[in-house]
């Protein structure tokens, strides 16, 4: 059935095919896409650090065991970084059609009409920093008095975030946010990385349908944290 298919590959030569050219093709049609600069830099990024140590570890005779390590470590930060890239800027795009998607290896979503309905409840998000670059984000519904857990009608928790120099001007919506991901538990961590600390974390949360993004809930006015 479309959408149901997971699209990523397990095996390195497959993923390392894939990934070339999801962010080939989405760099080029970025424009006709509708998709922000700063969300195509990202996977750009991650691409530019991946792809030297996939080379790397080919060399079966040279490579050694922290370069398989390096490797396998990038790739799991690579494919969380484009899944968020796809459910954000792909996988629902009104600009995109089937025939697009499936040219960068993400298959058709499945449009049956979803059997949650709208969610009409935001979430109450806490953010706390834990040290080391790491942000620990506790999402309450409004039933819930201290302990968090999911809206029945949501799949996951969906966030988009920017982390600025402090006394920045925050952002004003989502879409001025290049960053984002998503959460199947309403208790989770975000690592901003220790090379954002002292910086200023901006961030905006919904309780997210990921078959209908229509029933997904409003997002959160933005919400901020100093990264320790």
């Amino acid at each position: 059935m479309p959408g149901k298919r997971d699209y990523m590959p397990k095996k390195d030569s497959e993923f390392f095919g894939f990934q070339m050219v999801l962010v080939t093709k989405v760099q080029a049609k970025k424009a006709d896409w509708g998709i922000p600069d700063a969300a195509v830099e990202v996977l750009a990024n991650h691409r530019a650090i991946y792809e030297p140590l996939y080379y790397k570890v080919q060399e079966l005779n040279l490579r050694t065991r922290a370069d398989v390590i390096a490797h396998r470590h990038e790739r799991k930060v690579y494919e969380r970084a484009i899944r968020a890239f796809v459910n954000a800027h792909i996988r629902f795009n009104d600009r995109m059609t089937d025939a697009d998607r499936m040219s960068v290896g993400v298959p058709p979503p499945d449009r049956k009409p979803s059997p949650k309905p709208k969610i009409d409840d935001v979430p109450a998000v806490g953010l706390k920093p834990l040290g080391g670059g790491w942000i620990e984000v506790t999402c309450l519904r409004e039933t819930d008095r201290d302990r968090p857990s999911m809206h029945p009608d949501a799949d996951v928790i969906e966030y988009q975030y920017v982390m600025l120099p402090v006394r920045s001007p925050a952002p004003k919506d989502p879409d001025e946010c290049p960053k984002s991901g998503v959460s199947r538990k309403a208790h989770f961590i975000i690592k901003a990385g220790m090379v954002n600390t002292g910086k200023q974390f901006y961030g905006f949360f919904r309780w997210a349908n990921l078959v209908d993004p229509n029933n997904s809930g409003s997002w959160t006015n933005v919400i901020l944290v100093i990264i320790a």
